[in-house]
């Protein structure tokens, strides 16, 4: 009789905490720290550059409309302020580029659970 308990107490010993360990699938999973450090710097970089790129179309903004209200009899400002818009076209392009091989690299390097 005392086996049997035992057996039936074992055995519902071993069945929940099974339960327990599949539920928290992180103890389960093993990951190596240096790829996660590598994931995070490279999504780390991404959001640089995607905040750079949003600065940039701001200032865009800014210039165009900066164009519109300046007066017409003021033709150097005009001009500088149209290098200029073509110099931060480059630069967003340049940056647009930049997003891309990063989150072409996150995927190359298999970084897990990243959602672009």
């Amino acid at each position: 009789m005392a086996q049997r308990i035992s057996l039936i107490f074992l055995s519902i010993f071993i069945f929940y905490s099974k339960i327990g360990l599949s539920e928290d699938y992180r103890r389960t999973v093993i990951t190596d720290p240096s790829i996660s450090r590598k994931c995070q710097l490279l999504t780390e970089t991404r959001k640089e550059k995607i905040l750079n790129k949003q600065r940039i179309l701001a200032m865009i903004e800014r210039n165009k409309h900066l164009q519109k209200i300046s007066p017409e009899n003021k033709v150097s400002i005009k001009q500088k302020l149209e290098i200029n818009l073509g110099h931060l076209e480059h630069e967003l392009s340049l940056t647009q580029t930049q997003i891309q091989y990063q989150e072409e690299n996150i995927v190359r390097k298999g970084c897990p659970g990243v959602t672009l």
